[in-house]
């Protein structure tokens, strides 16, 4: 049984460092935001009567994960999506890999090399989310440069001066502009690494709005 529990601002310190809430008090929502969707188990704590919701310590690695993640994935539900469900996190791990693996810094912030293709590895594995800690491939949390809303991946490709294919497809994929995305990821070789999981996951967006489009056409007939 879990012997101590921590409140949000409390465990966010704990596990990023002790200025971390001043220099981005905006993560403290971002991490509310997964306790709303399930990602993080809490309670209420009642012994001091405010209505603090409370994570057990068990909860930290958890919670660690998520907002390692969310760095890159800034919405929530994606992030939920990358716990709950193997494919989403395989092609999230596809996208990952195809950041990290051409680069030494991204945004401006440093990548340790070696942690970098550990969390990809552990994406892309068996890894278990929410008893172990994903390697941090940071040298300073993303959100701590980028605020809590801003995505790494984003940033990353708004600021390229000169996109590469992936960065373009990449960004097209941000967009929703999955038809221009699948046609410039149709010409690269499917054997190049991250290009075969973003381009099921294009695929997968395309097939949702066509079947999105058949039920509205269904609906017009009646």
């Amino acid at each position: 049984m879990d012997s101590r529990y921590y409140g949000i601002s409390e465990a966010l310190s704990l596990l990023f460092g002790s200025n971390i809430l001043a220099n981005v008090p905006s993560l403290r929502t971002k991490a509310n935001s997964f306790l709303r969707n399930g990602v993080l188990n809490f309670k209420a704590d009642l012994i001091t009567h405010n209505n603090k919701n409370v994570i057990p310590e068990s909860e930290l690695d958890t919670l660690f994960n998520a907002m390692l993640l969310s760095s890159i994935f800034t919405n929530s539900k994606e992030v939920k999506a990358i716990f709950c469900e193997a494919a989403k996190r395989q092609q999230c791990a596809g996208i990952v890999k195809a950041m990290f693996t051409r680069q030494h810094s991204l945004a401006g912030i440093a990548l340790s090399s070696s942690k970098a293709t550990a969390f990809v590895t552990c994406l892309e594995g068996g890894f278990d989310l929410r008893a172990n800690r994903l390697p941090n491939p940071f040298k300073t949390l993303p959100q701590a440069t980028l605020g809590s809303n801003g995505s790494l991946l984003r940033v990353l490709l708004a600021q390229a001066a000169v996109l590469d294919p992936m960065d373009s497809i990449l960004m097209k994929y941000l967009d929703g502009e999955w038809l221009e995305a699948k046609a410039l990821i149709d010409q690269l070789d499917a054997n190049a690494s991250g290009v075969a999981e973003l381009k099921a996951e294009i695929d997968k967006k395309i097939h949702e709005a066509e079947e999105v489009d058949d039920l509205l056409d269904f609906m017009r007939g009646l």
